[in-house]
């Protein structure tokens, strides 16, 4: 399978953000393309006093309605990174799924961090795995894969695990290389497929992690780069 990974740099807007994913989406060849987690936020977007409820009619939906419209074009999937919905009872940080112009699966994110609870992010305990004819691909997004409880429901059922991050917070420790998605490789058997964001000049490498170790690596942390491995 052909797995293309956005490395998507924050243009600063919202529009900017979108249409430098609905580009991304034209122009990849591959049976998946991964966004990062929050990848149409721009990074300064609470500094204008902008609350969870303005994020989700702001930034997701026309976010989510970018992706299913480029989806129809697309041959394979779209792990749409992750945005804020709106529930029936509360607000979620969800990865959606689609296939040819519809959802055909969405994970909520189990672990939300400390700034996301006060937002209103609420934690969800459901896990996904979608069967594909490439084999079963499963999601968490970010701080989810420090939990063991979290990656061990995942990653036991899957042959891939997509790992939508978004570690361009100057606050937030560095980290160098790539070793939580090593690990979770090499004890589970399977594919990891980790993608952050760049924003500020800063992010971390995205990679695709086998159990034998890195496939491919991002050139940098701190440039836009859209490439496909080939798994």
């Amino acid at each position: 399978m052909r797995i293309a990974l956005y490395q998507i740099e924050d243009r600063g807007s919202v529009g900017g953000n979108i249409e430098a994913a609905r580009v991304a989406i034209r122009s990849v060849n591959a049976d998946f393309i991964c966004f990062p987690e929050f990848f149409t936020i721009p990074a300064d977007y609470k500094r204008f006093g902008k609350t969870v409820e303005d994020a989700w009619r702001e930034i997701s939906l026309p976010t989510l309605s970018m992706i299913a419209e480029e989806s129809l074009f697309f041959d394979g999937y779209v792990i749409g990174g992750s945005v804020v919905e709106r529930g029936p009872d509360g607000y979620y940080n969800t990865c959606y799924i689609f296939r040819k112009g519809s959802v055909v699966g969405k994970y909520r994110k189990i672990s939300p961090v400390e700034e996301e609870l006060e937002m209103g992010i609420r934690p969800r305990r459901e896990i996904t795995v979608l069967k594909t004819e490439f084999g079963n691909i499963g999601v968490i997004i970010c701080a989810d894969c420090l939990s063991e409880s979290v990656v061990d429901r995942v990653a036991r059922k899957c042959d891939v695990l997509f790992l939508p991050i978004s570690l361009t917070d100057p606050s937030h420790p560095k980290v160098e290389g790539h070793p939580v998605s090593e690990r979770i490789a090499r004890e589970y058997g399977v594919f990891v497929v980790k993608v952050s964001r760049v924003a500020r000049n800063l992010g971390v490498k995205s990679v695709v992690m086998s159990p034998e170790g890195i496939v491919r690596e991002a050139s940098s942390c701190c440039r836009e780069e859209l490439f496909v491995v080939e798994i």
